[in-house]
């Protein structure tokens, strides 16, 4: 999660949501917050929420019943979840340190392998690594490693797990703590900047070449297409979705603004469905409790499910793809 964005250092210390990883995210939007007649559109299948509290972290999926089914994490303190091709999860730890599953099936036992990528010389990236992002194919992953609380000597790394390659992309310029977010195949979004004044930096992973895109977005998500964009200014501001290509153009268009519901202070992070066609959000109060929401645009973006995660003072939602 990101700060991801942080709410506070103590929170998310506490939460143990890899302040990175409720960075936004782990350290987020106006109007479509009614709440329409339950449909059977509003189950939130496919969602996944990696869920904190003083205990540590856990992760639950939700089936098309709208029940919530406890997921299998590797072994310490999951920080960061992200869904890739054929429901693969990556996984960051709170050491740094990164997994992989099999395939998701609710209700069924998930076996996880540690990544263990190296370089074209042979040598393993120095981490630590903070989020996980796969590609729109979902075949790799991009992580940001370095000293992210310092913001110094921070690389994009790009990761296939399945021949254990790594590939890194300094970026040199001071970047925010913040999930990467792909706008296509060989293209990614990096928050650099600070949080006061954000810079989506556009990321060509075929040639390592960074180059500014739009401004002003302190958080941000792509569907896993990479067509349509949420993206989020500052604490508290509402959500807004927009087409991805309109938004690196410029051209001030959106499709929704979904604004903190009542008794929310700010988003802490929030997940679009492969197509753009839900968007999932994890609202933090200024107690510091935490609920999700789901809005649709099937539904003209209201919010049609608010799934149930009890006690959580963090999350990090995902779709399944």
């Amino acid at each position: 999660m990101p700060d991801q964005i942080r709410p506070r250092r103590s929170t998310i210390a506490r939460q143990r949501a890899i302040g990175a990883l409720l960075v936004v995210v782990f350290s987020t939007m106006l109007g479509a917050c009614a709440s329409p007649a339950p449909s059977a559109d509003a189950a939130p299948a496919g969602l996944l929420a990696l869920l904190a509290d003083g205990k540590g972290t856990s992760l639950v999926g939700w089936d098309d019943t709208g029940d919530a089914i406890p997921i299998a994490l590797p072994v310490g303190d999951t920080t960061w979840v992200a869904t890739g091709r054929a429901d693969v999860l990556a996984a960051v730890l709170a050491d740094g340190k990164m997994a992989t599953s099999d395939p998701i099936s609710l209700g069924k036992p998930l076996k996880w392998r540690p990544v263990k990528a190296v370089g074209p010389t042979g040598e393993k990236p120095k981490g630590p690594d903070y989020f996980a992002t796969w590609d729109p194919d979902g075949g790799r992953f991009a992580t940001l490693a370095g000293d992210l609380p310092a913001g110094d000597g921070i690389r994009l790394v790009l990761i296939d797990p399945s021949v254990g390659t790594a590939f890194e992309i300094p970026l040199d310029r001071p970047v925010v703590a913040a999930p990467p977010a792909w706008i296509d195949a060989d293209r990614l979004l990096v928050v650099t900047g600070d949080a006061a004044e954000p810079i989506a930096t556009i990321v060509d992973t075929t040639t390592g070449d960074l180059s500014d895109g739009p401004s002003g977005a302190r958080l941000l998500a792509t569907s896993a297409n990479g067509r349509r964009i949420a993206t989020m200014a500052e604490q508290g501001a509402p959500i807004v979705i927009r087409d991805t290509a309109g938004w690196l153009r410029g051209d001030g268009s959106s499709i929704a603004s979904i604004a903190p519901p009542s008794g929310s202070s700010t988003a802490i992070t929030f997940a679009l469905d492969g197509s753009g066609q839900r968007l999932a959000i994890a609202w933090m109060a200024k107690d510091g409790t935490v609920t999700l929401a789901i809005h649709d645009g099937r539904s003209d973006w209201r919010r049609v499910a608010r799934p149930d995660i009890g006690t959580a003072r963090g999350a990090v939602v995902a779709w399944r793809r």
